[in-house]
């Protein structure tokens, strides 16, 4: 009999053991799962996305390198990001960063690192040339504003400020602070 409670001692002892075990198991999981939320649920290569307007015209054009979409936030970062902005006619402003960031819902476009914007005329001249950092967009405004220093480059003009506003439905910048610039007439460029 002794060794009967010996042995269902044992198999208590055991089953504790094994359900302490498993349940550290169990929380070293939730724990990796929770520092793997963040974790990109699927990604693509050579992304374009675009987007009409009511009419059925392009609007604008956003392509990258790679974009990857995570689901815990459904956020979407973009590596090597080109935005495409456009108006009425065929030409569009260009916008390029090194990375970028969609909100969930698609209304906010975070370019970061050096960003590119500029925009040619017809015949294939860069009318205006812009190098700044960070620039949150907001592509169904047809808007982008920064806070960080901005260089703009134009035949016969070149500016620095810091922070600018772009409206490219108006084919204009607003340049907020510290502005500094050289414009030269036709006359002086000949």
């Amino acid at each position: 009999m002794l060794n009967h409670r010996a042995l269902l001692l044992v198999a208590v002892v055991l089953a504790a053991a094994t359900a302490w075990w498993l349940s550290e198991i169990g929380s070293g999981d939730r724990a990796t799962r929770a520092l793997r939320a963040h974790e990109p649920d699927y990604y693509m290569e050579n992304f374009t996305q675009s987007r009409m307007n009511e009419d059925g015209k392009l609007h604008h054009r956003l392509t990258a390198d790679m974009m990857l979409h995570y689901p815990d936030d459904d956020s979407t970062e973009l590596v090597k990001p080109v935005l495409e902005v456009y108006n009425e006619g065929p030409l569009p402003w260009h916008v390029r960063a090194e990375k970028g960031w969609i909100s969930a819902n698609n209304d906010v476009v975070l370019l970061t690192g050096e960003v590119h914007i500029w925009r040619d005329d017809e015949n294939g001249v860069r009318e205006l040339d812009v190098l700044t950092r960070d620039l949150r967009v907001v592509p169904k405004d047809r808007y982008a504003e920064t806070d960080k220093a901005a260089r703009i480059h134009s035949p016969g003009a070149l500016y620095n400020a810091v922070g600018m506003r772009a409206i490219f439905k108006e084919n204009r910048l607003e340049l907020l602070s510290r502005v500094k610039g050289r414009h030269e007439s036709a006359k002086e460029n000949s």
